[in-house]
């Protein structure tokens, strides 16, 4: 019976069944946060002037795992300005009772999501929910900003890209910063298959996310990308062979 369970896993949470997690090297200024659940989950912090700025905000464990980086950045939990939403599943918004105070950014489409108002379409995510209700924030318990078009932040002499690539959600984004492009699920990998489109299943609707994932590629600022990475902290460098690989 213990098999048979395992063997389920690794099909219908076949990430859990992958290898450690590949993640990009942080700067002196930037820092990674690992969180548990069914797959590795990835935050990303950076300090910029005016304090720190986020990407996506883990699962289980998240809380102590955001700590423990911002620690690492000399920073606390007040010091962060700016939280960036690549989509609004439960495992990529867990820490977010943490930095409520911030400035929460996402795309327009995925508002309704992100503050409880609408389920996503994919089956898995909608299985987990009825198993069990995520705890997402409701409307008015964060500063919610949305973009409907690319658009850029800047902090200091850094600029962050934010790009709309609905798909995966109603309204995933995809975020460039410092030369590492954020796809949230957009893209995926598996130990098996490697990197890929938008899971099905998972999916609002894995199609659209991988026709928006393609349209993205010729919006990104010239040679601006050295490192992709998903949202469960797998990254490689940009080459011909991973776009290959992304687009099959």
């Amino acid at each position: 019976m213990n098999r048979l369970l395992q063997v389920f896993a690794c099909v219908v949470l076949a990430p859990a069944c992958a290898p450690p997690p590949i993640t990009p090297t942080p700067a002196t200024d930037a820092a990674i946060a690992l969180s548990g659940g069914p797959n590795t989950s990835m935050v990303y912090l950076a300090r910029v002037p005016n304090g720190v700025i986020v990407i996506d905000l883990g699962w289980w464990g998240a809380e102590r795992s955001v700590r423990r980086a911002l620690h690492a950045l000399r920073a606390t939990a007040g010091d962060v300005t700016d939280v960036f939403v690549t989509h609004s599943h439960r495992d990529h918004v867990g820490a977010w009772r943490l930095v409520r105070h911030s400035r929460f950014h996402l795309a327009g489409a995925e508002r309704s999501a992100f503050v409880g108002q609408r389920p996503h379409r994919g089956w898995v995510p909608r299985t987990f929910e009825r198993l069990k209700q995520s705890e997402m924030p409701r409307p008015g318990d964060v500063d919610v900003r949305t973009f409907s078009r690319d658009t850029t932040f800047a902090f200091g002499n850094d600029t962050l890209y934010a790009y709309a690539v609905p798909g995966h959600t109603a309204g995933s984004a995809a975020y460039l910063f410092r030369g590492i492009l954020f796809l949230g699920d957009a893209a995926t990998y598996t130990r098996w298959g490697g990197f890929g489109p938008a899971r099905r299943g998972y999916s609002d609707d894995a199609k659209v996310a991988a026709r928006n994932l393609e349209a993205l590629w010729a919006r990104l600022p010239r040679s601006a990308v050295r490192l992709v990475c998903t949202a469960h902290a797998k990254c490689a460098a940009l080459t011909p062979e991973l776009l290959a690989d992304i687009r099959r």
